[in-house]
């Protein structure tokens, strides 16, 4: 929490020093966030609202939801295809589920909850036949949500810490520059992914091991290991997908050690110490 809050500070200084120093709340805070994100100019932020807001109007919908076509300098996924432009019949009951996935959020770990309420300024609900929800670099603050009509909210609370997530990791590198951005396009730095389990982009491979140690971390300190989730694997085997991974992009980095620059390398390391602490609680929860 005291890390996430510092980068939000250290960014908002860059535009708004005074500012920064004088802020004294999580409130504050949040409107100091809002006021950065405008300087980078990547989408209009909902009004003076301090909690995340719906998209609601169906122009705005569609024109965000083009922003979602790349996540990264390399597009390996054809993700302008992932959402689709159809109406969506179900999207109040999805409102309604995401909305009571967030007050779960709220009740298994309130910092997890402040955090949310201060990084995502939007939700934008739309369908797409291959995909539970996304974020893009090209839109921090804003999350992509697609979750089933029959889903819980504790499997829409795991698609929250997921996208959660990843912003935090845009924030991250706005910071701390984590590549050597011109290696990400060389096919031969490619390594095993922790959720999708295929070569992807190191870029995008270090979001999906973060993700992967949150999500696992997040099952054992607040919500338990679940039985049957539908969002992410069980434990033990989202635990063995992230040992896969680790170990991947460490051999990757061994001939391309460049590639990364100490942040990256940091957040390696702590995502092995993660691997580390929970592997007898996965073993256990199986």
């Amino acid at each position: 929490m005291n890390t996430q809050i510092q980068t939000i500070l250290t960014l908002t200084a860059t535009t708004n020093p005074e500012g920064s120093r004088q802020c004294a709340s999580l409130t504050g805070l949040a409107a100091r966030y809002r006021d950065f994100l405008h300087t980078l100019k990547q989408r209009p932020i909902s009004g003076s609202a301090l909690k995340p807001m719906f998209v609601m109007d169906a122009a705005t919908q569609v024109q965000l939801s083009r922003l979602f076509c790349n996540d990264s300098l390399l597009d390996d996924k054809a993700q302008g295809s992932v959402i689709t432009d159809d109406d969506d019949r179900d999207i109040e009951r999805k409102k309604d589920i995401v909305i009571d996935a967030i007050h779960q959020l709220g009740l298994q770990s309130p910092q997890h909850a402040a955090l949310f309420d201060i990084i995502v300024t939007d939700i934008l609900l739309r369908p797409s036949a291959v995909a539970k929800g996304g974020s893009t670099s090209q839109a921090i603050g804003l999350i992509w949500l697609n979750p089933r009509p029959d889903y819980g909210p504790d499997d829409v609370v795991e698609i929250l810490v997921h996208e959660l997530t990843h912003h935090a990791m845009f924030l991250d590198e706005l910071r701390h520059a984590h590549y050597n951005y011109s290696l990400l396009f060389d096919s031969d730095t490619w390594t095993t992914s922790a959720i999708l389990r295929t070569p992807r982009p190191l870029d995008k491979v270090l979001h999906s091991i973060v993700v992967a140690a949150e999500v696992l971390l997040f099952r054992e300190r607040c919500s338990g290991h679940p039985a049957a989730p539908r969002v992410h694997p069980p434990s033990h085997l989202m635990l063995e997908q992230l040992r896969e991974s680790i170990q991947s992009t460490k051999k990757t980095l061994s001939l391309h050690p460049e590639a990364f620059r100490p942040r990256a390398t940091a957040l390696l390391r702590q995502a092995a110490s993660v691997l580390d602490e929970l592997s007898p609680a996965a073993s256990d929860a199986h």
